[in-house]
C-alpha cells in the first residue's frame, strides 16, 4: 500500500486543500469583527495549522509542496511569553533568509511592531508591496506623524486591495499617507480608536476624532473604494466619541457600508442622514454601540423606534436608487419575559417590524431585518475564529486571484531616517497562523 510520500504532489495537494477547505466557521455580525481580530491575535492559532507545520517538517519534498499553503495566510501573535521568541521578529527573519516566501503570501494579519514601545507604520512597510498581498490586517497602527519619504513615488503602488486597520489611532496625516499607498483599495475596515487622538505635543491643543478627518483621510480612494466598514473597541463609558454625523455623499463607488450608528448619524438631528450616504449604495449595516446613550427602540414617543432609519427607507427612491438591503443590530436592555411583549420573534432577536414600517420598505424595494439582543461580549469559544476572520476579509483565499508574479518591490525612495528603521526591523519575523 503506497505511503504518503508515494502520491504525485498534485494529490498531496488536494488532501490538504480539502484539510483546509473542510473547515467549519461562522459568519460573524460586522460588530464583532474587531473583538475577533483582537481575540485571533492573541492567542494560540487552531491545531490544524500546527498538523500542517509538522508535516512540512517530515521532508524537504512535503516542505516544498506545503510551505505556499502555510505562507497563504498569515496570522501573527501580538504576545509572547517570557524568554519566548517575539512572533514578528521570527517572521521577518524567515521572509529575509529565503525572501521567496514573500510571494506565497495572500493575506497577512500583524501587530504594527514587535514591541509595545515600537509601534510604527515603519515595522510593516515591506507587507504593503509584497507581490501577490490582496489582503492585510494590521493590529495598533497608532502613528501620529506620517513617515518620510523623499518623493511621492510609493504613493499609488501597493497591490494591497483589502486592508483592516483594527484599534487605529493614527492620526489624520499618517493615517492619510498609509491610505494613500494602495493603487485601487476596493474595502476598508476601520476600527477607530478615538481616544487616542486626545494626545498632543507640548501646549498644543489636542486633536479631537472627528468623522470629517476620517473622511478626508480617504480621499486617495474614494474612486475605486466599495465597502467601508467602521467600528471602534467597546467602550469604557457611555457617551464617548461622539460627534457630528459623517458624510460619505462623494463616494461615488462605495456600495457597502457597515457602520456604528454613532458614526453614520452622530450628535445631529436625525432629519437628513440619507442626505450624507453614498448615491450608489447597495447595502446598509448599523450597529448601536451605546446602548445606554442611543437606542433604536423609543419609549412614550409618537415614534416606536429610531425615526433616521423611516427618512432613510422613504429618500430611497429620489437620493439612494440602488439601496436594496438595510440591517440593523441593536441592544435593548430587557428581560427574556419582555421580549414579546418587544416584538422580538426568536431567540436569535429577530424584530417584528411594524406594520406601517414593513409596508414602507416593501413599496421601497429594501429588504429590511432588525435585530435586537443584549449586548453580551463574545467568547468566540468553539469557533474557528481565524478561518472566520479569513473567509470574511477579501477575496477567497483558496486562490491567488489576479495576482502578480515577481518579487515584492519595496519603496527605494524612504528618507534616510526612515531607512535606518527600516534596516533595523526588516528581516525580523514568524507564527504565520504558527
Amino acid at each position: 500500500m503506497p505511503g504518503l510520500l508515494d502520491l504525485p504532489s498534485e494529490v498531496i495537494l488536494i488532501i490538504v486543500e480539502y484539510l483546509q477547505a473542510n473547515i467549519q466557521h461562522v459568519a460573524l455580525p460586522f460588530y464583532e469583527l474587531g473583538d475577533a481580530h483582537r481575540y485571533a491575535i492573541s492567542h494560540n492559532p487552531p491545531r490544524r495549522v500546527r498538523y500542517l507545520r509538522s508535516l512540512l517538517l517530515v521532508s524537504r519534498r512535503l516542505s516544498d509542496i506545503l510551505t505556499p499553503i502555510l505562507y497563504r495566510n498569515v496570522i501573527v501573535r501580538d504576545y509572547n511569553r517570557v524568554n519566548e521568541k517575539i512572533s514578528l521578529d521570527q517572521l521577518q527573519w524567515s521572509l529575509e533568509k529565503n525572501p521567496s516566501l514573500s510571494e506565497d503570501i495572500v493575506s497577512a494579519f500583524i501587530p504594527c511592531g514587535s514591541s509595545w514601545s515600537d509601534r510604527s507604520i515603519g515595522n510593516v512597510i515591506p507587507f504593503f508591496w509584497y507581490a501577490n498581498m490582496q489582503t492585510l490586517t494590521i493590529h495598533q497602527f497608532d502613528d501620529w506623524e506620517p513617515l518620510e519619504f523623499e518623493n511621492d513615488s510609493h504613493v499609488g503602488t501597493s497591490p494591497v486591495k483589502y486592508l483592516t486597520l483594527i484599534d487605529c489611532g493614527a492620526h489624520e496625516e499618517s493615517l492619510a499617507a498609509v491610505l494613500s499607498w494602495p493603487a485601487a483599495l476596493k474595502a476598508l475596515h476601520y476600527d477607530a480608536n478615538q481616544g487616542e487622538w486626545s494626545g498632543h505635543y507640548g501646549d498644543e491643543p489636542a486633536k479631537e476624532w472627528t468623522t470629517a478627518a476620517f473622511v478626508r483621510t480617504l480621499q486617495s480612494q474614494k474612486r475605486s473604494l466599495e465597502e467601508l466598514t467602521m467600528t471602534r473597541p467597546r467602550l469604557v463609558h457611555e457617551g464617548l466619541g461622539n460627534g457630528p454625523r459623517i458624510d460619505l455623499s462623494d463616494f461615488q463607488a462605495l456600495r457597502i457600508l457597515r457602520i456604528y450608528h454613532v458614526f453614520l448619524c452622530g450628535t445631529d438631528d436625525w432629519p437628513g442622514v440619507w442626505r450624507n450616504l453614498p448615491p450608489n449604495l447597495e447595502e446598509l449595516e448599523v450597529s448601536y454601540d451605546d446602548g445606554d446613550l442611543t437606542t433604536f427602540l423609543y419609549e412614550g414617543d409618537a415614534v416606536a423606534y429610531d425615526p433616521f432609519l423611516l427618512d432613510v427607507i422613504r429618500h430611497k427612491t429620489t437620493h439612494l436608487p440602488h439601496l436594496h438591503t438595510v440591517t440593523i443590530y441593536a441592544f435593548e436592555r430587557f428581560d427574556d419575559s419582555e421580549s414579546e411583549s418587544q416584538g422580538i420573534e426568536d431567540s436569535a432577536g429577530h424584530w417584528k417590524l411594524p406594520s406601517s414600517l414593513a409596508s414602507e420598505a416593501e413599496a421601497a424595494g429594501i429588504k429590511l431585518d432588525v435585530w435586537l439582543k443584549f449586548d453580551d461580549s463574545p467568547t468566540f469559544e468553539g469557533v474557528d475564529v481565524f478561518e472566520s476572520l479569513i473567509s470574511q476579509t477579501g477575496p477567497s483565499s483558496r486562490s491567488k486571484q489576479g495576482a502578480r508574479s515577481g518579487q515584492s518591490v519595496l519603496p527605494s525612495n524612504l528618507s534616510e531616517e526612515s531607512s535606518t528603521r527600516e534596516a533595523k526591523v526588516y528581516g525580523s519575523y514568524t507564527q504565520l497562523q504558527f
